[in-house]
């Protein structure tokens, strides 16, 4: 497995581009750590990932190793775009392809 690669999203991009936890791709378990919604209290915990997920078209852009996370940004957006890969490598390679061609947006869900 490769070393992960910087990815730079275009400057008319108005959201940075998130990429959740991948700093070091070639461990089993990654350490996650997020603040409770409550407290605002840390908490951590381990996870395992083998699969990635790209979300190219939504509430915020990026990769992911929660389906979770990539399932909640995608949520209510029309024409969302979310792929599942298996691989660091092509997971870069994915979300690339999709700032190449200028197909990653930042959209809203549609109001209920």
């Amino acid at each position: 497995m490769s070393a992960p690669t910087n990815v730079v999203a275009p400057a008319n991009l108005q959201v940075g581009v998130f990429v959740d936890a991948c700093a070091a791709p070639d461990k089993k378990y990654m350490e996650v750590t997020m603040k409770c919604g409550h407290c605002d209290k840390p908490m951590s915990t381990s996870v395992p990932h083998e699969e990635y997920h790209v979300v190219t078209v939504g509430q915020a852009v990026g990769i992911f190793t929660s389906g979770a996370i990539a399932d909640t940004l995608i949520n209510g957006v029309e024409g969302y775009a979310r792929r599942k890969v298996y691989s660091w490598t092509d997971t870069v390679d994915v979300f690339k392809f999709a700032l190449e061609a200028g197909s990653v947006q930042v959209k809203p869900a549609k109001e209920k």
